[in-house]
C-alpha cells in the first residue's frame, strides 16, 4: 500500500550490515516490532538493508529472518567499507518521508519509530532523539538525552551531544555523511553530520519514553575509532569562524542566561538509570527488549552508570567560540605554530619570512599560534614586528584554565578552521611536537613547513653527543613535511645523507640583513664585543677565560658583553674574574651597541645553525672569531671574513685558541680591515634584500606560483617578479 503524496512511506528504516550475522537476527525482530507498532498506528514503514562487504553468513540469516511490520523490504550490495558512504547508498534508494537509521547490533524499543515520528512533525528542521541510550554488554550504562533547549553549539565543538537517527529525507538532499573510515585520522560520521545539521539551523528534539539499545563489544567500530583516530571530526560549516560567532551569539541573546544555567544544572544531577528503571512505561519497554536479547541484563543495568549530554557550563568548546571571535572573518594564507614570540635568531628568521611573503603575495594574512608558557620570558617581546596583516593568538596563557589535551585540541580545531591549502609553519617545540605528533594524519590538507635550525649538543666524559630532537621529528614526519627551511646548508647536507629520500624537500634560505656603509679605515680601539642570550649553551663562562689570556697577550684589550640572561644564570660567577672583561647588560637592538666602535665579535656557543648576532656584526663590516659550530663555517671564512676556530670542548685549550685569533688581529690590522670589508661583501651579496626575497619566492611561492596562474592569468607571476625586480633596483 503507498502513502499518498510526495512520499511512498511515511518512514524508511535504513539498515547498514557487515559482517554481523550473530546479531542480525534480533535486530531485525526489534525493528520488526516497532515498525508494526508504527504500523498499528497508521504510519507507513519500510526497510532499506544495506549490505556492505558483507559475508555469505551475514547475507543468508538477514534473508532468512522474520521482516514483519514492513509494507516493502529493499537489500543493496556495496562495496564500500565506509559506515558512511553506505548509509547514503541506503538513504539514496530509500522512499520515505522520514529516515530511521539503524545498525546491525543495536536494539529499539518499540514505540521508537511512532513516538519520533510524532515528535518530528512540529517542526520542519528537525533531528529526533531516544530519550535513553541503554547500552549493554561489555559495559553497562544509561544516558538521558535532553533536547538543545539545554545544549547549546558550544557543546558540539567540546563532544557528541546527540546520535543521529531520526531525520526528514529532504534534510540529505544537499548532504551527506563523511566517508570516515578506521584511521588514524578523524572518526565519527554521525557527529560531524550533526554539527552540519546544527549548522544549517536543525534542532535537535527529544522522543519521550523512548529508548536506543545500544550494544557494547569488543573490536566494534567504534571502539576502534576511539582506539585508533584522534577522537576528533573533521571541519565542519559550524566551525566556520564567522558562522559560529553568530550561532552562538544569537542562542545567547535569544535565551535568559540564569534559566539556561539553572536546567543545564538540574539535568546534570538527574539520575537517568533511576529514572528508567522507576517508569512503568519504560520498564515495559525494557522488558520487552529483553524478551529478545536477554544480554540486556538488568542485575548489570542496575549496577551500571549514568551519564547525560549536557556537558560542563565552561568547556574548550567555549574557548573555540573565544578564538572564533578573534579571528572571525580573516582568510589566512598562512599559520604559524611557534612555543612564544620573543627576540631571538630563530624568530626573527620566521619574522623575515612573514614580512617577505606579504611583499610578495598581496593576499598574504598570517594566523600566529604560540602555544607555551610566556612566564620565563615575561611577555611576547617582538609581538610589535608582526606583520600588519596578522593575527596573534597566545593559546596557552590566553587559556590558562584548560589542560594541555584542551589546548592542543583548541588548536587543531582553530588551524582546521582556516581551510585547506594553507601554509603550516612549524618551529621546533614541545608544542609543535605535540601538534603534529597527535595530528598530524588530520592536517594532510595542508602544506607543512618545518625550520630546521639546529640540534642541541650535549658533552659527557669529554665526548659530544647529538640531541636530536629536530632530527627525530623529521625522521617521524618527513612524509607529511612538505619543505625542511634551514638557514644553513651544512645541516641540509647532513641531513640529506642520513635519510637518503625526499631530498628535495630541505631547501636552504640564507637570513637577510642590510649591510651597512662601509667603516673605511680606522684604527684600532683594543675594544671586542660578545653578544648573545646568556645561558649555558652559549658558553658565556669562556670569556673570563678568553679575556685573561688575551690581555695577557695584549695588554690593554677589553671585551664587553650583552645579552639577557636565561632564569638561574648567575651574572656574578659568569662573567667575574678578569678584570679585562665587563658585562654590560641587557640590549634590544645589536644597532643600539654602536658596533662601528669595536674591532671584531667574539662568538661563544656549544651549538647553533646560522646566528643572526654574526651576520649583523659582520653587516657593520666586523671580522667575527667563532668555534667551527653549526653553520658559522658558511659565513666566518677563517682568515677572509674572520677567524674560524676548531670545535673544542676543553676548556683552556679553547680559551687559548680564542686569544690567539685576537692577537692576531691586531698584528696585521690592514688584513683585519680587509676581513671586515669582506665580511660586508658577503653580506651584500648573500643576504641582501632583493637576494632574499627571490630566495623566499622560489621556495614559498613557485609551486603555488604554477598551480594559480592558470587560474588567476598573469597577474600572481607578474606580482612577484615586479617585487623582485624592485628590490633589486634597490626601491
Amino acid at each position: 500500500m503507498k502513502r499518498p503524496g510526495t512520499y511512498e512511506f511515511d518512514v524508511s528504516v535504513v539498515l547498514n550490515l557487515h559482517r554481523e550475522a550473530v546479531y542480525v537476527v534480533r535486530t531485525l525482530r526489534s525493528l520488526s516490532e516497532a515498525a508494526s507498532y508504527a504500523s498499528n498506528c497508521g504510519l507507513h514503514v519500510e526497510l532499506v538493508i544495506v549490505f556492505d562487504r558483507s559475508d555469505d553468513a551475514t547475507r543468508a540469516v538477514t534473508e532468512s529472518a522474520d521482516k514483519f511490520g514492513f509494507e516493502r523490504v529493499t537489500s543493496i550490495e556495496v562495496d564500500h567499507g565506509s559506515l558512511g558512504l553506505s548509509r547514503n547508498s541506503g538513504i539514496a534508494v530509500a522512499s520515505g518521508e522520514y529516515l530511521w537509521l539503524a545498525d546491525a547490533d543495536d536494539l529499539v524499543s518499540f514505540n521508537c519509530i511512532e513516538r519520533m515520528h510524532l515528535v518530528a512533525q512540529t517542526e520542519e528542521k528537525t533531528v529526533v532523539i531516544p530519550e535513553y541510550l541503554l547500552a549493554f554488554g561489555v559495559d553497562y550504562f544509561v544516558l538521558r538525552y535532553f533536547d538543545d533547549a539545554v545544549v547549546e553549539s558550544a557543546d558540539f565543538v567540546y563532544g557528541h551531544p546527540y546520535t543521529l537517527r531520526f531525520i526528514r529525507r529532504n534534510a540529505f538532499e544537499n548532504l551527506q555523511f563523511l566517508d570516515l573510515r578506521l584511521s588514524k585520522g578523524f572518526a565519527y560520521e554521525d557527529w560531524h553530520l550533526n554539527c552540519e545539521l546544527r549548522a544549517r539551523g536543525y534542532r535537535f528534539r527529544i522522543a519521550p519514553k523512548t529508548l536506543f539499545f545500544y550494544r557494547q563489544r569488543e573490536g566494534s567500530l567504534l571502539r576502534q575509532a576511539n582506539a585508533m583516530s584522534v577522537r576528533q571530526i573533521p571541519h565542519s560549516t559550524l566551525f566556520d569562524p564567522n558562522h559560529f560567532v553568530r550561532i552562538v551569539e544569537a542562542e545567547r541573546l535569544a535565551r535568559n542566561e540564569v534559566d539556561f544555567l539553572r536546567r543545564r544544572a538540574e539535568a546534570r544531577i538527574c539520575v537517568p538509570r533511576d529514572e528508567l528503571l522507576g517508569d512503568a512505561t519504560s520498564m515495559e519497554l525494557v522488558t520487552a527488549a529483553v524478551q529478545i536479547d536477554p544480554g540486556i541484563n538488568l542485575y548489570m543495568i542496575e549496577r551500571g552508570s549514568n551519564w547525560t549530554n549536557v556537558f560542563p557550563d565552561q568547556h574548550w568548546g567555549h574557548s573555540f567560540f573565544d578564538v572564533c571571535r578573534l579571528v572571525r572573518s580573516e582568510k589566512f594564507t598562512d599559520v604559524f605554530l611557534l612555543p612564544w614570540l620573543i627576540a631571538g635568531g630563530a624568530d626573527r628568521f620566521i619574522l623575515d619570512v612573514m614580512t617577505s611573503l606579504q611583499e610578495l603575495e598581496a593576499s598574504a594574512n598570517f594566523l600566529v599560534i604560540s602555544g607555551e608558557s610566556i612566564a620565563k620570558y615575561a611577555k611576547h617581546t617582538w609581538l610589535h614586528k608582526l606583520p600588519k596583516q596578522s593575527v596573534f593568538l597566545d593559546i596557552y596563557n590566553f587559556f590558562p584554565s584548560l589542560s594541555e589535551d584542551e589546548r592542543d585540541l583548541l588548536a587543531l580545531r582553530t588551524i582546521l578552521a582556516c581551510g585547506d591549502g594553507v601554509r603550516l609553519h612549524l618551529k621546533q617545540s614541545g608544542f609543535v611536537n605535540r601538534i603534529i605528533n597527535k595530528f598530524s594524519h588530520c592536517l594532510g590538507a595542508f602544506k607543512a613547513i618545518f625550520y630546521r635550525f639546529s640540534d642541541q649538543r650535549y658533552v659527557r666524559g669529554g665526548e659530544v653527543f647529538e640531541l636530536g630532537w629536530g632530527f627525530d621529528f623529521i625522521s617521524n614526519h618527513l612524509p607529511q613535511l612538505g619543505l625542511l627551511v634551514t638557514d644553513h646548508e651544512r645541516i641540509a647536507n647532513s641531513d640529506r645523507l642520513r635519510f637518503g629520500v625526499e631530498q628535495q624537500k630541505w631547501q636552504c634560505l640564507y637570513a637577510k640583513f642590510l649591510s651597512k656603509p662601509p667603516r673605511g679605515d680606522v684604527k684600532p680601539s683594543m675594544r671586542l664585543l660578545w653578544v648573545s642570550r646568556v645561558c649555558a649553551e652559549k658558553r658565556p663562562k669562556l670569556l673570563a677565560g678568553i679575556a685573561s689570556v688575551a690581555s695577557r697577550l695584549l695588554p690593554g684589550i677589553s671585551i664587553d658583553a650583552y645579552g639577557a640572561p636565561e632564569s638561574g644564570v648567575d651574572l656574578s660567577t659568569t662573567f667575574g674574574g678578569a678584570e679585562a672583561l665587563r658585562y654590560r647588560g641587557k640590549f634590544h637592538d645589536f644597532d643600539e651597541l654602536k658596533p662601528e666602535a669595536y674591532d671584531a665579535l667574539i662568538y661563544t656557543t656549544r651549538f647553533d645553525g646560522l646566528p643572526i648576532v654574526v651576520l649583523e656584526a659582520m653587516s657593520w663590516g666586523l671580522p667575527v672569531i667563532a668555534p667551527d659550530v653549526g653553520g658559522l663555517a658558511e659565513t666566518v671564512m677563517d682568515g677572509k671574513t674572520g677567524y674560524l676556530l676548531p670545535d673544542l670542548q676543553d676548556d683552556d685549550a679553547l680559551c687559548a685558541a680564542y686569544a690567539q685569533a685576537i692577537q692576531r688581529l691586531y698584528e696585521d690590522w690592514s688584513a683585519t680591515m680587509a676581513m671586515g670589508q669582506a665580511a660586508q661583501e658577503l653580506i651584500r651579496q648573500r643576504h641582501s634584500p632583493g637576494a632574499y626575497k627571490r630566495r623566499v619566492a622560489e621556495i614559498f611561492l613557485e609551486e603555488q606560483k604554477a598551480i594559480r596562474a592558470p587560474l588567476l592569468g598573469k597577474e600572481v607571476g607578474s606580482h612577484i617578479d615586479e617585487v623582485l625586480l624592485s628590490h633589486d633596483k634597490g626601491v
